[in-house]
């Protein structure tokens, strides 16, 4: 017969129990029963432990009673974690992802980027696997299979570091990330990309050659190419000042303050999470308020449907040609700017700002206010100073 646990809401008389054992562990006098008792985050947790069946000498009975309270703790973080957060040790990685997702994300468009990612990567491979279980050699094994094809006829040859990247760094590290800080697992396995990889992506964030030419140049290409089509000179314009494609093909009506002169990135369309507004460049301006439209809803919205834009993979595909820059993406807008004004050198604090980041770690006290409005009118006339010079 096994040791007689009682929880304490039956029938206990803390007053037997007089001889200390260790932290939350008390005996009574003969050293036959032994009662725990503990908190975890305020919730108190008790148990009676019974030997007195036992053929053991005191030594055994003390060893023992320590040994099961330790796991009666084990099983009570165990069953508090599961009750408080919704998953642990034991559940899957699906289980923490959903949590994650669900309490620790904000609702951004990078946030579905993420889910997305998941979906594609993670939810079929090892997300039924348990989060404790998971090792170095199941993450080895993802990054492999990516890097020797994708989910598209883009990526059948192998996904871009971008896209691993995403997937192990910004997608999987903080999903077990969130398990370890929710004391689920007690270590992280090592997440990163191969060094082939890693050296890869590293070369292609060189900065850009001759970069103030080519910003004059596309902003030359972009002002006469679509002299008369206010539309896609605001577009391209936008991506020129350095905005993202998700914040462009986002951006509605509401967010275009004329009367202040400045333009919105509301929280959900940006990778923080958190609103940031900017100065309204001049060129910009004047290609919005000459655009035909009822200035309902999105701004750059399909002519054909009425809802978000496509890619404008035509349109930047006439401006790679004429601009001569064949590598040209509209992420690619954003490394020229960057580059451009390194050139003339603006300081890193500007150029954080400027593209909308919150990294801590590159940038100071200045950008810790979040002074976007500020470094975007200082970006605003170095463009100008640019493309007048240039």
């Amino acid at each position: 017969m096994g040791p007689i646990h009682q929880e304490e809401h039956m029938a206990i008389n803390k007053s037997d129990f007089t001889e200390k054992v260790d932290t939350g562990l008390k005996a009574d006098k003969t050293y036959t029963q032994f009662y725990c008792r503990f908190k975890i985050e305020g919730k108190e947790f008790s148990r009676l432990f019974d030997y007195t069946d036992k053929n053991w000498d005191k030594r055994t009975r003390v060893a023992k009673a320590k040994a099961d309270m330790l796991e009666f703790k084990d099983a009570s973080q165990k069953k508090h974690n599961e009750i408080s957060i919704g998953f642990d040790e034991d559940s899957t990685l699906n289980k923490v992802a959903e949590a994650y997702f669900e309490k620790e994300s904000s609702k951004t468009n990078w946030t579905q980027e993420r889910k997305d990612a998941y979906r594609l990567y993670l939810l079929d491979t090892i997300g039924k696997k348990k989060i404790k279980s998971i090792r170095l050699h199941d993450i080895n094994t993802i990054r492999t299979a990516m890097e020797a094809q994708g989910h598209t006829k883009q990526t059948k040859n192998g996904c871009s570091p971008r896209t691993i990247k995403k997937v192990l760094i910004q997608t999987l590290k903080p999903i077990m990330q969130y398990a370890y800080d929710n004391k689920v697992i007690s270590d992280i396995p090592k997440i990163e990309l191969s060094k082939h990889y890693a050296k890869a992506n590293k070369a292609k964030k060189r900065i850009v050659t001759d970069a103030g030419v080519k910003l004059a140049t596309l902003y030359k290409v972009i002002m006469e190419t679509y002299d008369e089509d206010p539309f896609y000179r605001a577009l391209f314009l936008f991506a020129l000042y350095g905005r993202r494609w998700g914040e462009i093909k986002t951006f509605s009506w509401d967010d275009i303050y004329f009367s202040k002169n400045i333009y919105r990135i509301k929280e959900e369309n940006n990778k923080i999470g958190e609103e940031q507004f900017f100065e309204l460049p001049e060129p910009i301006r004047e290609a919005l308020e000459q655009i035909d439209d009822n200035r309902q809803g999105l701004v750059f919205k399909s002519p054909i449907t009425g809802k978000t834009l496509s890619t404008p993979k035509r349109q930047l595909a006439k401006i790679k040609e004429l601009s001569n820059i064949p590598e040209l993406t509209m992420h690619y807008f954003r490394h020229i700017l960057v580059s451009a004004m390194g050139e003339l050198g603006t300081a890193s604090t500007i150029l954080s700002a400027s593209l909308g980041h919150t990294n801590l770690n590159t940038v100071n006290q200045f950008y810790l206010s979040a002074n976007y409005k500020k470094a975007s009118e200082i970006t605003n006339q170095t463009i100008k100073q640019i493309t007048n010079e240039v």
